[in-house]
């Protein structure tokens, strides 16, 4: 029977019953042989005031015992349809991104880690493992094969931020880094998995930085004999020079998170230089590989980042200030 069907039958036998209840009939009754029954019935009614607002009384009365009695039937109608519906799904064997899709969980992560709908495919995925445990499926891996685990990543960490998605992207961010340290994945590894190098200077604007950071945190717990850096492993990862470059071009830009970042990251290579007494030529040589007898034929890029390390560097080493020496006079 279909749910109108029920819901119809049920309101039918309510507005009876009401009607049954509420009518106010004079029977008469009459006795014959010991025995008693309804002779007939008046047909006039007993005297009674009328109220204003007593048949709407009735009817709100009727439309909330209504109310009382769909609501539970809609919610159980639901319950069964929802639970036919994965059924067909395990029967007709929808894979994980089948049941993604049909739920509507493939239009941007955003929504997706948002979306209630999350639940269902969760609970799908559960009943995929009940029935084929040699091939375990989970959550997080179906959502970094749809949008690849570097968007992944970066979206949770953002969702990290909203109370409504909070706690799921704190779950899902805390088995992609167990995963990782679990895979074996050293700090640089997880560089390259991440896509620095294809994200450019949006790397500096982007939560993927924080990402490197936590893993690194994780690795350096487990493995505190092989301690690593962040920034160490961003360094290594796109090269010195490139870093350098990259962060010269992104500190002469307009948006001022961008820039602000990007003269940081240029501090901490220009601390790194100093540290190793790299004076400007040094760094030609050095950092950007240039040959030491064709230091001017350097390229712009390079010449523009030890321009702006120059009078940093003479400041620290004192070579900005400038020595007056007096001659005596000649007697």
């Amino acid at each position: 029977m279909g749910l109108h069907t029920i819901l119809l039958v049920h309101a039918i036998a309510a507005i009876l019953l009401v009607g049954v209840t509420s009518e106010n009939t004079n029977l008469k009754v009459v006795a014959v042989n010991n025995s008693t029954f309804i002779a007939e019935q008046s047909v006039v009614p007993t005297k009674r005031s009328f109220r204003p607002g007593t048949t709407q009384n009735h009817e709100e009365r009727t439309i909330i015992g209504l109310d009382k009695v769909a609501t539970p039937l809609k919610t159980r109608a639901s319950k069964i349809a929802h639970a036919a519906k994965l059924k067909f799904w395990l029967a007709t064997k929808q894979s994980p991104l089948d049941a993604l899709a049909k739920l509507k969980l493939n239009n941007g992560l955003k929504d997706a880690l948002a979306n209630p709908k999350l639940k269902v495919l969760e609970e799908y995925l559960a009943m995929l493992n009940n029935k084929y445990p040699q091939n375990q499926v989970s959550l997080l891996g179906t959502l970094a094969t749809h949008y690849d685990e570097d968007v992944l990543a970066n979206a949770l960490s953002r969702a990290k931020r909203y109370e409504n998605t909070k706690d799921i992207a704190t779950r899902l961010q805390t088995e992609q880094l167990e995963g990782w340290l679990n895979s074996q994945k050293s700090v640089n590894d997880v560089f390259t998995l991440l896509k620095f190098k294809e994200d450019g200077v949006k790397f500096m604007i982007n939560q993927k930085p924080h990402i490197l950071d936590e893993y690194v945190k994780l690795f350096n717990l487990k493995n505190p004999q092989q301690k690593s850096y962040a920034f160490k492993a961003i360094m290594n990862g796109f090269g010195e020079d490139k870093l350098a470059i990259l962060a010269w071009k992104a500190s002469q830009d307009r948006r001022r998170s961008l820039s602000n970042t990007a003269t940081n990251i240029e501090y901490i290579l220009f601390q790194r230089w100093i540290f190793k007494r790299y004076d400007p030529a040094t760094v030609l040589i050095k950092v950007f590989k240039v040959d030491e007898n064709r230091l001017r034929h350097a390229g712009a890029l390079e010449k523009s980042v030890v321009a702006e390390y120059k009078p940093i560097y003479n400041r620290v080493m004192g070579l900005d200030q400038v020595v007056h020496v007096v001659n005596p006079r000649r007697s």
